[in-house]
């Protein structure tokens, strides 16, 4: 996976766009104060009529001054306080377990096993499957991976795959450091997808895009995550992302199982 230098959606970026338009603000209220100082003291006087208009013309204008500057800090202070981002992917609500019940049972946990068929899509197993991981056994997967045949003419209609952090220790450390958001970028990126849209993540939560790939056939690839779980799902036959999605939530809820 390629990972982006900034996480422009992490809470940490937000803290320092926000100590940025501070320093910002600090800065500008700092100089245009020394700026205007020979203006608001105005001409030297040189007679004691002109002593006392010169002190009330000075006044005048250090108030103006004032009254700019607090609005130029109160602008400041409200962008300051409207950058606002996400907790990393770990921190994200535990939407991949179910909380404990009102009787204080334990979270369920939670178990991924591919079903063995979803919708049009069957599961191939054995000597089929065993021939399409060779293919592509050059590419080594994260987590797991299955192989489906689906509605269309070819052999291999979905390739679902996904990885924990159970699994992986290399995916929970990204979750600790990435929040969702950078996470399906970082993904989509690698894949070099476009038109990349987010849809509804379904009953288990987290968040989902599907995009289309057009180095491989403007095929579409779906991919989820949340706090512990990362997957993703090829699609060969459909050219819908909207319906890609919906294929998606369900290959998520038949392979993704709380007990």
């Amino acid at each position: 996976m390629i990972t982006l230098s900034v996480d422009t959606t992490s809470q940490a970026y937000a803290t320092g766009q926000s100590v940025g338009a501070l320093l910002v603000t600090a800065v500008a209220v700092v100089c245009v104060w020394f700026a205007t100082r020979a203006w608001r003291r105005g001409p030297v006087p040189t007679s004691a009529v002109e002593v006392e208009r010169a002190g009330a013309l000075a006044v005048r204008r250090s108030n103006i001054v004032r009254g700019a500057l607090l609005v130029v800090a109160a602008a400041g202070l409200v962008q300051a306080l409207s950058f606002e981002g996400e907790p990393s992917a770990a921190e994200a609500a535990p939407v991949s377990q179910a909380p404990a019940d009102a009787g204080g049972s334990p979270p369920a946990e939670r178990v991924i096993d591919a079903a063995a068929e979803v919708g049009a899509y069957r599961l191939l197993t054995g000597a089929e499957a065993a021939e399409y991981a060779e293919l592509t056994s050059g590419k080594a997967p994260s987590g797991k991976r299955w192989f489906y045949d689906g509605p269309g003419e070819g052999p291999v209609g979905a390739v679902l795959q996904i990885n924990t952090v159970e699994w992986d220790a290399r995916l929970a450390k990204e979750k600790r450091s990435d929040t969702m958001s950078q996470e399906l970028r970082n993904f989509f990126a690698g894949a070099r997808a476009t038109e990349v849209t987010t849809f509804d993540a379904g009953s288990w939560g987290g968040k989902l895009s599907c995009g289309f790939l057009p180095n491989a056939g403007h095929q579409i690839v779906c991919a989820w995550t949340d706090s512990g779980t990362s997957g993703s799902l090829l699609l060969a036959d459909e050219q819908d992302l909207p319906k890609a999605s919906e294929i998606a939530r369900q290959f998520r809820t038949a392979s993704e199982q709380r007990t």
